[in-house]
């Protein structure tokens, strides 16, 4: 069961958000349109901006003694490099410097296409042929002073070697010539080897043989820092030139307006089920038996008379009152196999109107030649004999205080030929422990006997417990709410108080009910004569003077005396 009402009230919750936005449909479009109209007006009145886009390549080297992998690798790496210092300070003078105009940075945005050697520019301005030169201005610019700085970094070291290469030739030139005397003159048949001139030839071939190793390791060493230098040096490819593009990118006032329409409409949206669920007032009647399980019995609107007027009895001919008649009808028919004879009425939170109920509802039973007795059993904040105008002196309360006191001393003749009364009586202290003892369930089962219908007004349930003590040996509990005050979630757990001790919910029966203009006329038109006036004043009633129950051989009779 409980399972089932969840279900119930989860699919009614959806269906309540759907009835939201049903309802609030117009006030959401109408914000949606209104809010897109300014939007798009104002994007209209922006500035247009527009954008040119270039593509660059990265290569890690030029020389062929470089594999096609390290190349590859080099220039991901130098693209992540040059990605970060393209936009640097003295490369963007440089370009202004070219154009003759000055370019701002935040108008330029460079990224590296991810694990690639690739390189995109993008550049917004107002003018579309603008921004296409600039891209390809940074592109040229940035990549003549890459071949700068790569060219300078070995120029020094190479000319240096490049110097010790000529005076070493230099110096092999001399000696070589020296050896080259001196062959000549030792190799005179007539005249004797001077020894020292042999000493100077074996002096000057070993000096020559040193210049020679020399000059091998200097021109070794400058070729390996040419190949460096080639390994190292990258060069920026442009693969696709920026070129004008006349639509803009900003404003796009369709867009805006879309995204302005959607914000707005999410807006009050948001706000209307915000404002919904912070109310959480029960709404439809519709939600009762669809939510809950629960029948609605009757609809009573919001009478003209005073909140505590019997409306049945000064104004039997008002839509009111037939509305009273119509849920007297239907607790009759909500259970055909055994007649409700014993009914509690409840509320789930205080001043839903259910004193008032109770009362015109028993005065319309009796109306229609029943006994009815009615019993204040709210002992806590009594009010029925506020509404018939009788004294509270002796009520349900001194049946139990005083162990003398008859049954018969405190029934009174009410407004209403047929129906019967017990006031509260005195405040006890300890109201649940009356309501719940053996002598309460006693007296109930005597009158029960006694009458044809038994109405209890009682406590509201989530209040205090006096309710939930009773409800169970009722034939029926009828739920009274106000769609002005009673809560979704009061309700929800009223219901589920009710059920936890197995009470008979037999119906709801929604106070302050809205009905619609054109029902009370035509209602009032049917039962009102031409020119009839009702009378609106309330009769003045005086307590009967006594009223007593003859209890003899197990009989009882229920009678009231005349009154004073």
């Amino acid at each position: 069961m409980e399972n089932e009402l969840e279900e119930r009230s989860s699919l009614e919750s959806i269906l309540e958000y759907a009835r939201i936005i049903l309802r609030w449909a117009w006030l959401i479009l109408l914000v949606a349109l209104v809010a897109g109209f300014i939007s798009y007006f104002l994007a209209n009145q922006q500035p247009r901006v527009f954008q040119a886009e270039t593509l660059v390549m990265v290569s890690g080297g030029s020389s062929s003694a470089v594999d096609s992998y390290t190349s590859s690798y080099l220039g991901i790496q130098l693209a992540s490099t040059y990605t970060r210092t393209m936009l640097t300070q003295p490369v963007i003078d440089a370009v202004s410097s070219e154009l003759g105009f000055r370019v701002n940075s935040g108008q330029i945005t460079v990224t590296q296409i991810e694990n690639s050697q690739l390189i995109n520019i993008t550049v917004t301005d107002l003018d579309p042929n603008r921004a296409a030169l600039i891209a390809n201005t940074l592109v040229t610019v940035f990549a003549d002073q890459i071949q700068k700085e790569q060219t300078s970094r070995y120029t020094e070291l190479l000319q240096g070697l490049e110097k010790e290469l000529a005076a070493t030739d230099v110096q092999i030139q001399e000696i070589t010539l020296k050896l080259a005397d001196l062959e000549v003159a030792l190799s005179n048949e007539f005249i004797e080897p001077d020894p020292q001139d042999l000493a100077n030839q074996s002096q000057l071939e070993a000096n020559l043989s040193q210049l020679r190793s020399s000059r091998s390791y200097l021109y070794s060493s400058y070729q390996s820092i040419k190949l460096a230098e080639a390994q190292s040096t990258s060069t920026i490819i442009q693969k696709d030139p920026a070129v004008p593009i006349l639509s803009p990118i900003q404003p796009q006032p369709m867009r805006s307006a879309m995204l302005s329409a959607v914000v707005g409409a999410m807006l009050v949206g948001g706000l209307i089920f915000l404002v919904t669920l912070l109310q959480d007032q029960i709404r439809d009647p519709d939600e009762f038996p669809s939510r809950w399980g629960i029948p609605v019995l009757g609809q009573i609107s919001k009478f003209n008379s005073n909140s505590s007027a019997i409306i049945t009895q000064i104004q039997p001919r008002s839509p009111d009152a037939e509305a009273f008649r119509a849920l007297r009808t239907n607790l009759k028919f909500s259970k055909i196999d055994t007649p409700i004879k014993t009914v509690l009425i409840t509320s789930p939170s205080p001043a839903d109107g259910k004193s008032t109920i109770a009362a015109n509802l028993a005065t319309v039973i009796a109306q229609n030649e029943q006994d009815v007795i009615l019993i204040d059993a709210d002992l806590r904040r009594p009010s029925l004999h506020k509404i018939f105008k009788v004294s509270n002196r002796l009520g349900l309360s001194d049946y139990f205080i005083r162990s003398t006191e008859k049954l018969s001393g405190l029934v009174k003749k009410a407004n209403t030929d047929r129906l019967h009364l017990i006031t509260s009586g005195n405040l006890p202290p300890n109201p649940s422990e009356l309501l719940g003892s053996k002598k309460m369930i006693e007296m109930l089962n005597l009158l029960e006997k006694r009458v044809d219908m038994m109405i209890i007004d009682s406590p509201p349930v989530l209040v205090v417990t006096d309710a939930t003590v009773l409800a169970p040996r009722m034939d029926g509990v009828i739920l009274v709410v106000d769609t002005k005050k009673t809560k979704r979630s009061a309700v929800k757990h009223a219901v589920e108080q009710l059920h936890q001790v197995n009470a008979h919910i037999v119906g709801v029966v929604v106070n302050n009910a809205k009905t619609k203009r054109s029902q009370y006329y035509h209602s009032r038109n049917y039962y009102t004569k031409p020119k009839e006036r009702i009378d609106r004043e309330q009769p003045v009633l005086v307590e009967p003077a006594s009223s007593e129950v003859d209890v003899d051989n197990g009989t009882e009779t229920l009678h009231s005396e005349s009154t004073e």
